[in-house]
């Protein structure tokens, strides 16, 4: 339980928070919370959904969160500097360019919690498909989602305005996260409380 200066980590870390992952866990074996740094560019599309809060602290660039509120999508900037707590059951989508850097802090799941991934129209915004989950393994369940919005024209189909939503650049509808890549793989209290992010 000793301090370290988190921007030396980050540093040191960069070649960790590049595409395809992005993310690497801060701490390991805690019970309560999930610290992660993400770097950016990313290229996801899904809104992600959790019923507890999340804290986004902006440490490098500027980024901007996708939210669906009360039926309505809404952008908001986060700048180098600033930091945002996403109200639990707010889908979103943070958007990350080249070159930032952001700290996240999100709770462990407890059982009866759920996660979920939407995934909206870009031309209008309508509901393309959701999947609601409780989150157990990430290295199972993340893909799995993502292969079946991914998989299938028709989920990708707009029934609103027809557009097709593209695949993502390189996909793979075989894509699974390495277990070498979750960190929660190895976590010792994932007995107790389940796995999470």
């Amino acid at each position: 339980m000793e301090p370290f200066n988190l921007i030396a980590w980050v540093e040191k870390n960069k070649h960790r928070l590049i595409p395809p992952v992005s993310n690497e866990t801060i701490y390991k074996g805690n019970d309560t919370f999930i610290v992660m740094v993400s770097g950016g560019p990313n290229t996801r599309k899904d809104y992600h959904y959790n019923e507890s809060e999340e804290l986004f602290f902006q440490l490098k660039g500027d980024i901007k969160i996708g939210l669906y509120v009360n039926g309505q999508h809404k952008t908001i900037d986060v700048r180098e500097g600033e930091m945002v707590l996403i109200s639990p059951k707010v889908p979103h989508q943070p958007r990350r360019f080249a070159n930032t850097v952001g700290l996240i802090i999100e709770k462990h799941r407890v059982k009866g919690e759920k996660d979920g991934f939407l995934y909206f129209c870009e031309k209008c915004g309508n509901l393309l498909y959701e999947e609601y989950f409780f989150l157990e393994d990430i290295v199972k369940q993340f893909p799995m989602v993502m292969r079946n919005f991914y998989g299938s024209l028709d989920r990708r189909s707009c029934k609103k305005c027809k557009h097709v939503m593209e695949l993502p650049p390189n996909w793979d509808q075989n894509i699974q996260v390495r277990a070498q890549d979750n960190e929660y793989a190895k976590d010792p209290h994932a007995e107790v409380r389940g796995k999470s992010w």
